[in-house]
């Protein structure tokens, strides 16, 4: 099964545990009577198994559902070859200067309320509907994050769509997983037939360290209304901590994965470009073994073989930063293979990649006049979210060491609505306004200076050093020293160049 932590547990096992049911040979197995054709993650050959005693495996296949405040996906792994990890097919759609490796978390119903699609397929469609006919279709983005913030959660609160009206949480989360669950069933069933469906799927689901026990328990009230599991079968759904499941998961990186950011001098080098650890695996290993202190890593995608030189009583802590919350988890390894230990409860804060969203948000409201900003964004949820895709491009591109302005187009709608509301033009307004890093460009956009762009994210990136800061101050856990490496492993909503404003 997928290495991933069960909630509460102190440690964590990788590995599986006993079971139910036989499980049929994973694709690619000698023991395959029936091939499957499911092709690996990586063209390169899985990693190297580890030295451990055979267990008989609860389920044929492990689900996990990356339920992301902006994106979303899934992977599968076999019982009989959990080391294989398969992602999920390929999305249609997609922006252009952006490259996704999932969905964005975009749910669209129709105006009686029914499911219609969800991910980019909902965007697009939404997009190209009539403004006016938008305005009964409900559309929600980024809705994760409602269930942290509601002080008084309970199964009947309400979600907010883009356009005003609402519906209750539980369903539009229980459309989401429902979509997830059908799209990997479906995959599953076309590339191995033979795999039996009733009872042979685990499913995962990663929440936030942050979110407390009734927002975890409410993820759980979703899964069963989608009909993942059905609440006789509880132990089918794994709640799993999002820092945990990276922690873990950074241990199968392969070394040159890691790139080490504790030789290079602030401003020194952009983030995008390769560390200077030599491709030869023994004299990275070598320079990782005269240098076990205080050492930062940034994880890129990827799984390969065990980091060979991570030894009992390694400590390091894993900062996950997604696109609501970022989470910080310090583990230690208590044996070579499969067995880490919490030294420190998961704790974190909401200040992921959405914050900048949020400030871009306030920006406008600057410039253009909070009131407007409201009114067009209830009048003109489609055309609102033109714009917010617009931002998000260029907001991949920003970075500390960016010199050029950057352009953000403006939807017709826009202009054309806030000339008819103002009796002005946007240009006019970017004149009367006291925000002098935003100009207006002949081309219909907006001129952000690099300066703006990067105060959009000093908000954010503040509230992560915070939190990094406060766990390093804790002091050592009984028995245990200061964590030796730090590992943070971007979400899609995060850039390299972003995160290297951390160190």
């Amino acid at each position: 099964m997928l290495a991933v932590p069960e909630l509460g547990l102190q440690e964590l096992y990788i590995g599986s545990s006993p079971g139910r049911s036989p499980v049929p040979s994973p694709p690619g197995s000698p023991r395959t009577q029936e091939s499957c054709a499911i092709a690996p993650l990586t063209p390169s050959q899985s990693p190297k198994p580890e030295a451990r005693a055979p267990q008989q495996a609860s389920f044929s296949v492990v689900v996990a559902i990356d339920f992301g405040t902006t994106s979303s996906g899934y992977a599968f792994s076999f019982a009989s070859d959990p080391e294989a990890i398969h992602m999920m097919r390929k999305w249609e759609g997609g922006d252009p200067g952006v490259a996704h490796q999932k969905t964005p978390t975009c749910l669209l119903l129709t105006p009686e309320g029914a499911f219609h699609s969800f991910g980019y397929t909902a965007r697009d469609y939404y997009h190209d509907l009539d403004p006016e006919e938008a305005r009964d279709w409900l559309y929600f983005e980024k809705f994760k994050m409602k269930i942290h913030s509601t002080t008084d959660l309970t199964l009947k609160t309400q979600l907010e769509a883009v356009n005003g009206k609402k519906m209750p949480a539980l369903e539009v989360f229980s459309h989401a997983l429902r979509f997830f669950k059908e799209q990997a069933l479906q995959e599953l069933r076309e590339q191995c037939p033979s795999l039996p469906e009733k009872d042979t799927v685990r499913w995962v689901l990663t929440v936030p360290a942050i979110w407390k026990q009734p927002a975890k328990q409410f993820m759980r009230e979703a899964a069963y209304l989608a009909g993942l599991v059905s609440r006789e079968d509880a132990e089918q759904l794994l709640i799993a901590l999002e820092p945990e499941a990276a922690s873990v998961y950074c241990r199968k990186l392969r070394l040159h994965q890691l790139l080490d950011l504790s030789s290079r001098a602030p401003g020194s080098r952009r983030l995008g470009e390769r560390c200077s650890i030599d491709s030869s695996f023994r004299q990275a290993r070598e320079q990782l073994r005269k240098s076990r202190h205080s050492r930062t890593f940034l994880v890129e995608s990827g799984v390969g073989e065990l980091w060979a030189e991570m030894q009992a009583g390694d400590r390091y802590m894993v900062a996950d930063c997604g696109g609501g919350t970022v989470d910080l988890t310090v583990h230690q390894l208590e044996q070579p293979h499969g067995t880490l230990k919490e030294l420190y409860k998961a704790s974190g804060g909401p200040c992921g990649a959405v914050g900048v969203d949020l400030a871009f948000e306030q920006l406008l409201g600057r410039i253009f006049g909070e009131d407007f900003i409201a009114t067009f964004k209830r009048q003109r949820p489609a055309a609102w979210v033109d714009l917010t895709i617009a931002f998000e491009a260029r907001k991949r591109t920003a970075g500390p060491h960016r010199a050029g302005a950057l352009n953000i187009s403006l939807p017709f709608s826009f202009i054309d609505f806030y000339r008819k509301q103002r009796g002005h033009n946007v240009e006019t307004a970017l004149r009367r306004s006291s925000v002098n890093s935003v100009k207006w460009s002949s081309q219909g956009m907006l001129r952000m200076s690099c300066e703006a762009m990067n105060e959009l994210f000093q908000p954010t990136v503040s509230g992560i050093i915070q939190h990094i800061g406060e766990r390093l101050n804790l002091g050592p856990p009984p028995q245990h020293t200061h964590p030796d490496a730090g590992i943070i492993p971007p979400n899609n909503a995060w850039e390299p160049s972003h995160i290297c404003t951390l160190e």
